[in-house]
């Protein structure tokens, strides 16, 4: 390691965000904006403050910070997913509702890596398979949760697809599309989060409570 390296990585150390954090920060904000492939490793650098061999200190390649990124992001994602599930005592609209406004609040923080995977997702890379399947062990938590309110669920892939293109793929497309709404329409992004929420309650919610009801007859 040489000298400017080691006095780089003692200098910032102290620091609110140390090295690692700066770097992964950095990336996002740019890999949201321009996209991972557009973004270089130069660009992270210079938006860290840091140096590019500091960058390669922590991370092996540009690849690696994005699969840091997605990974920190799923491990944040299925706590909070389970403790929704747990939350959930009832299927009924307000409950649910409830749940969702708790929610709202965890994707507007975490907008720009959802932005990220849902660009990601667009593409047939191998790495798309391990975003995917940060959805699949929640059903295990959720499934027996949802028995245990009186619902049988006969068909475990039909709710993995009306969870993933009705639930997870509209928030995905509102992170991926939503500072070009709000431009285009001239509104604020948290009045179109609002909205948007508002609408997810009343399509979503209450078509699956209405079909949760059903099949409890």
């Amino acid at each position: 390691m040489g000298k400017e390296l080691a006095r780089e990585i003692e200098d910032i150390e102290g620091s609110p965000l140390n090295n690692k954090e700066r770097i992964l920060e950095a990336a996002t904000e740019l890999f949201a904006l321009k996209g991972y492939d557009a973004t270089s490793v130069d660009e992270i650098a210079s938006k860290a403050n840091v140096s590019k061999p500091l960058i390669y200190y922590y991370f092996k390649s540009k690849k690696n910070i994005l699969e840091e990124l997605i990974k920190r992001y799923i491990k944040s994602y299925i706590p909070e997913k389970e403790e929704y599930i747990h939350k959930i005592t009832s299927i009924n609209k307000e409950d649910l509702y409830q749940r969702l406004d708790e929610r709202m609040s965890f994707f507007s923080q975490n907008d720009k890596a959802l932005k990220v995977i849902a660009m990601e997702l667009l593409k047939e890379t191998p790495e798309n398979e391990s975003i995917l399947s940060m959805i699949n062990p929640l059903f295990d938590t959720a499934i027996p949760k949802i028995e245990q309110m009186g619902v049988d669920i006969e068909d475990r892939m039909d709710l993995i697809v009306s969870t993933f293109f009705f639930g997870t793929a509209p928030i995905l497309i509102l992170m991926l599309y939503g500072d070009k709404f709000c431009e285009f329409y001239k509104i604020d992004r948290e009045e179109l989060n609002k909205r948007f929420f508002n609408v997810m309650k009343s399509i979503y919610i209450d078509f699956f409570v209405e079909q949760f009801e059903a099949q409890k007859k």
